[in-house]
């Protein structure tokens, strides 16, 4: 498996485990269920940039974040995790609120992996003949604001 694929799973994974303290037996068989199935399709892809497409759009990008919205129900947040989200929880906010601060933990903790994603795509595009025109184009906007002045 490619290491930013493996990375990105890994901070998806530690997203749960170092917010919450997961007693629930039942909720650690879950995670450890569904990183099996994230695993099985991060070796399924080419890069980082693969595994994202395929992930954002498979069943288990919504299993991800209903299982993190089922933990933050259950589960205690650990001490030295200090953030609004502890503030919401304990103000018995709807599942609602739970679920969007849920996206925005996630959103954070593979914000890295999808740079380098992003990074990868316009690498791969550049080397596209659109690519190579658009650099051209660049190129003499360049020297006609050189010659200009």
């Amino acid at each position: 498996m490619d290491k930013y694929v493996q990375q990105s799973i890994d901070a998806r994974k530690q997203a749960f485990l170092d917010t919450y303290e997961i007693e629930d037996e039942s909720l650690k068989v879950k995670i450890n269920t569904l990183f099996k199935k994230i695993e099985e399709l991060g070796n399924t892809s080419l890069d980082s940039l693969d595994f994202e497409k395929k992930f954002a759009s498979s069943s288990l990008n919504k299993e991800y974040t209903d299982l993190f919205t089922e933990i933050a129900t259950k589960s205690k947040i650990k001490e030295n995790v200090n953030c609004s989200f502890e503030e919401e929880k304990n103000n018995n906010n709807t599942l609602d609120e739970i679920a969007s601060e849920t996206k925005y933990i996630v959103k954070e903790a593979t914000l890295p992996a999808r740079r380098r994603a992003r990074e990868a795509f316009d690498s791969k595009l550049r080397d596209t003949p659109l690519g190579k025109i658009e650099q051209i184009g660049n190129t003499a906007n360049v020297f006609r604001r050189f010659f200009k002045k």
